[in-house]
């Protein structure tokens, strides 16, 4: 689905405790015997596109999920591959988080008005408008507790009552976006008109907003499930009452081309603001081609077999043998490393004279990915205590949607499947999140949470672990300022800077809550405490 992007004016209603906002701000623009609001369309566009390319740029997600995934290296500046992620940077991903899910608020109220409703019922289904304006926010919560843990929730939308939101515990917050998104499921069953424009991921199409709240459903209980195991029969009603089926119910948000707004935010970093910082990983890039890490005793499960995504991932334009940089080098020895191996880096070599001879993520109209049926199977493959069927289908489903060859398709199942048969259930989950890991390539805060989650790949290059050898001396990665994350890598992000000035408090009380306001503190899902 390809559809221009509609874009408008928008007054974004700020929370005084993120960003400011005029006191008497809920007169504004009041008119108490008409509708002179912005179309709810126009809104909706406006606010799913801020996540779909903000979410996904060399920002929020190269410069911190994309490093601490260790999908992807800088080749240039390395602080973030050594967990000093700018606080800057953080700040605006806590704040513009907030500020665009206003905008879904302002859907909400506009289709719940008596006021406005009716006027709001032309671009489809009040209760519909509301479900999908819900749906979105669940999304963003889950991906925004993840990243922190502990965060405002409850309170986080009324400035006026509660001007310093309190901070949510994120097991509260997981119990309450599962009841919001069944919810959201039956409004949406109970509506017959879908979105009338506006919509980018589903062009209204309101069966598929069922199964993408659905499987949004599946992935909070599938995480959750780790640290309780009641969370199994909620990821079972999910999947009984429907779930993703096909490539086809993929949600993503399609950007159509070169020029603002309408083009993918990678691409617009780098044809556009000619940015080349970011390379495949040493480790990543071994993890594919089915080879061991004996610098770190890591034992490939997928030992001997080249996975055909990874020339996708690589782009036409880079050799079979070309290589990625070691995850975790300070800045001299990685530009020491890039201009050594220059030829042969991973470096997505972009050619502006012919676009499309550079890696499909790095393309105009190259998709965000909100959630995929690939993931789905997996995580029902998992739910079905690693069923061999669901693994296969997603193998088969994550091939097709990069677009990788039928035969070569052909040939690494039938690879994978003598792995799989030839495997304990602890092998299994290896096999099966591994598997997970490298189709969440450019989903990255997908792939850092999974990880989190479950602790595989093994690849993934933990402090004080050699990452390289340089003219025969170790080269060890340690983070700057020390081993802050503990053992292993970054667990979560720090609070916003900005949050110790403006919300005190309530961000100190939640520091203390889950254990302390550093990168080692595990969120609940993943055991919660020191690592």
């Amino acid at each position: 689905m390809r559809t221009k992007i509609k874009t408008s004016l928008i007054l974004v209603l700020c929370l005084l405790s993120f960003y400011g906002c005029d006191k008497n701000f809920e007169d504004i623009n009041k008119n108490p015997n008409s509708s002179d609001a912005s179309p709810t369309t126009f809104i909706f566009t406006y606010a799913t596109r801020q996540f779909a390319y903000f979410y996904y740029d060399s920002w929020y997600s190269g410069r911190q999920s994309a490093v601490a995934c260790q999908q992807w290296a800088q080749n240039n500046y390395t602080a973030e591959d050594r967990y000093q992620f700018r606080d800057n940077v953080m700040d605006g991903f806590f704040r513009n988080s907030y500020i665009w899910m206003m905008n879904f608020e302002k859907i909400k109220e506009l289709n719940s008005s008596a006021i406005t409703a009716g006027d709001m019922s032309a671009y489809g289904d009040n209760k519909m408008q509301i479900a999908t304006a819900d749906i979105m926010e669940v999304w963003v919560f889950q991906l925004l507790t993840d990243s922190f843990g502990d965060i405002p929730y409850s309170q986080a939308f009324d400035p006026i009552k509660y001007p310093t939101p309190k901070y949510d515990k994120q097991s509260d917050i997981y119990k309450d976006l599962i009841a919001r998104l069944k919810k959201a499921s039956a409004d949406l069953k109970a509506s017959s008109k879908g979105w009338t424009s506006g919509d980018i991921i589903y062009g209204g199409d309101i069966d598929k907003w069922i199964k993408f709240a659905n499987s949004l459903r599946l992935r909070i209980a599938v995480r959750a499930s780790k640290v309780d195991a009641s969370y199994i029969g909620e990821a079972k009603n999910a999947i009984a009452e429907g779930v993703f089926t096909s490539n086809d119910d993929n949600a993503v948000f399609n950007f159509i081309g070169a020029g603002s707004p309408n083009e993918a935010p990678i691409y617009s970093s780098y044809f556009v603001d000619n940015r080349n910082d970011f390379t495949l990983t040493k480790q990543f890039v071994g993890l594919m081609n089915g080879v061991d890490d004996p610098l770190k005793g890591f034992l490939n499960p997928f030992k001997g077999i080249e996975d055909p995504r990874l020339s996708i991932f690589r782009g036409p334009l880079m050799g079979k043998n070309s290589v990625g940089v070691p995850y975790g080098m300070d800045d001299t020895q990685t530009q020491a490393f890039v201009s050594l191996n220059q030829e042969s880096v991973v470096n997505f070599q972009p050619d502006a004279k012919d676009v499309k001879k550079s890696p499909i993520n790095l393309q105009a109209s190259w998709g965000s990915v909100l959630l995929d049926y690939p993931t789905v199977c997996f995580m029902i493959s998992e739910v079905e205590t690693f069923s061999s069927d669901w693994f296969f289908k997603g193998i088969d489903a994550s091939l097709s949607m990069w677009g990788v060859d039928a035969t070569l398709s052909t040939n690494y199942v039938n690879a994978v499947k003598l792995k799989w048969d030839a495997a304990d259930n602890i092998k299994k989950s290896e096999l099966l999140a591994t598997e997970k890991y490298i189709h969440l390539y450019t989903q990255f805060y997908e792939a850092w949470a999974e990880y989190r989650r479950t602790g595989y790949p093994k690849s993934i290059i933990k402090p004080g672990e050699v990452t390289h050898v340089e003219a025969g001396s170790n080269v060890v990665f340690t983070p700057i300022g020390g081993f802050e994350s503990g053992s292993d890598i970054v667990a979560r992000f720090k609070y916003a800077v900005s949050e110790y000035t403006l919300n005190k408090a309530n961000v100190k009380a939640a520091a203390a809550s889950i254990g302390g306001d550093n990168l080692s503190t595990r969120v609940w899902w993943a055991g919660g405490g020191k690592q």
